[in-house]
């Protein structure tokens, strides 16, 4: 009977009380009543999980949050004030970069000579060609030659174009860029080498290479049209030459690449980077405000500073989007947050000497990029231990907050909300099936019931007729 309408009344008659019922209760009311209490239990199990995987979500936010503060002050504590820049008194003959670990100081360099590829051929060919796609009319040969320990190898005869001899090297996959270069009217091949220091040696096809104006024919032989020939890049540093097969050098002055432009005498200037170290610090700092921000969204009652409510202690407006409802997060962050604007080092140094200020209004912090790159230039040393000495101090609290095993706050919190996550997720699926279970049931039922209706209403419709006919001949 699922899903078909039947008009009870159309086949039983209007006055037909048993017909009547029939319509009165449809199959799928008699479902609706069979699992709605089943539907409450459902719909209160999935607010609960949905409450459960925001709340996990949340506290993951704030783990996070934690985690990059944590991170950010290690760095501090390590390497992160180690940053070094490099510089060179003149670009035009060389630039330089340096990392963390480069020595500090001034070096003299000369560049002798750049690295350079080979480049070969010139528009002096033994034929004249017109049309780079036009048949060559060469000698049944082969083209060879070696560049970077490849060999290229290709057959040329009367067929071959200009074109297709420079397709063919270029498929080689050898380092040279093979080009048919116009001079006025005229075509010739020219190839050029892709790798400094590596020279193209040719080992065969000399006529036809002569032909196309890699060779020039000579009372003497064939001479090699070469444009540029491949060499090396010289340095001299310290007294000494360094050669290298590019213009960039990575082993000259420790932790410092050299890129060379042209030749000529530069200084190197390695030297702290402090705008890179202030940006460090503040990094940190911002990182910090931002886990401030999201604990006071995510677990904090009402929004701080406002004034849409007022109460005999102040203004205030709830916190919508409020999701933790524990006091831990803001307990844990203003632990840390005290922390850090008590803390002094021996020598009296305290974040706010080094221009970062405390907002007890907002609980954030604000660096003053002008005070804290002073205090790095005055004195490096001290800040790099500060900051190392301060990371000791406060790392155990944030990482029992921040870290993603158990124990710790947020790990404990976030295990705690998978576990019952898991247990509801198991109560949901058992609903489910009693749901299917329970319309099931009900389908049986109102099936017996149709059929005990319209046994009825067929009674009914028969008791109608004989009552009717046994009146009619009473009255006849």
């Amino acid at each position: 009977m699922s899903g078909v309408a039947v008009n009870w009344a159309g086949v039983y008659g209007s006055n037909n009380v048993a017909a009547q019922m029939l319509s009165d209760l449809s199959l799928t009311n008699m479902e609706s009543l069979a699992i709605e209490p089943l539907t409450q239990q459902l719909n209160t199990l999935q607010q609960q999980l949905s409450t459960l995987q925001n709340d996990s979500s949340a506290w993951t936010t704030l783990q996070g949050d934690a985690g990059s503060v944590l991170s950010g002050f290690n760095n501090l504590a390590s390497t992160g004030l180690q940053t070094m820049q490099a510089s060179t008194s003149d670009p035009n003959v060389a630039t330089a970069a340096a990392d963390g670990q480069a020595p500090a100081g001034t070096y003299s360099v000369k560049v002798d000579q750049l690295a350079q590829t080979e480049i070969d051929g010139t528009a002096s060919t033994a034929i004249a060609i017109t049309n780079p796609n036009a048949a060559l009319n060469l000698s049944t040969a082969t083209v060879a030659f070696v560049v970077g320990g490849s060999t290229v190898s290709i057959a040329v005869n009367s067929t071959t174009t200009l074109n297709q001899l420079v397709s063919d090297i270029n498929r080689s996959g050898a380092p040279v860029d093979a080009q048919a270069a116009q001079s006025g009217s005229n075509y010739y091949l020219k190839l050029y080498g892709t790798q400094t220091d590596q020279a193209i040696n040719y080992t065969s096809g000399t006529v036809a290479l002569s032909d196309v104006g890699i060779f020039s024919s000579t009372s003497s032989g064939y001479k090699l049209n070469q444009v540029q020939q491949a060499t090396v890049a010289l340095v001299s540093y310290q007294g000494a030459t360094v050669s290298n097969s590019t213009n960039l050098y990575s082993n000259l002055i420790p932790n410092v690449t050299l890129s060379l432009a042209s030749t000529g005498s530069t200084d190197v200037i390695i030297s702290p980077n402090y705008s890179q170290d202030t940006q460090s610090i503040s990094s940190v700092f911002r990182d910090f405000n931002q886990w401030v921000k999201d604990t006071q969204n995510l677990a904090y009652a009402v929004n701080l500073g406002s004034t849409s409510t007022s109460n005999s202690s102040g203004s205030y407006q709830f916190n919508n989007n409020q999701v933790i409802n524990s006091p831990v997060p803001m307990m844990d962050l203003n632990q840390v947050a005290s922390q850090l604007v008590d803390y002094r080092n021996s020598q009296g140094m305290s974040l706010g000497s080094l221009g970062i200020s405390y907002n007890f209004k907002t609980s954030t912090f604000t660096v003053n990029s002008s005070t804290l790159t002073s205090a790095l230039q005055s004195n490096l040393s001290g800040v790099q231990q500060f900051f190392h000495q301060l990371s000791n101090q406060i790392s155990p609290m944030i990482q029992n907050f921040s870290q993603t095993s158990t124990p710790g706050v947020t790990a404990d919190a976030i295990t705690s909300d998978s576990n019952q996550e898991h247990q509801i997720n198991q109560q949901i699926s058992n609903v489910k099936q009693e749901i299917t279970q329970a319309i099931a049931n009900a389908k049986a039922q109102y099936s017996a019931f149709v059929k005990t209706m319209t046994s009825l209403a067929q009674s009914e419709n028969a008791f109608k007729s004989f009552t009717q006919q046994s009146n009619n001949q009473q009255g006849g």
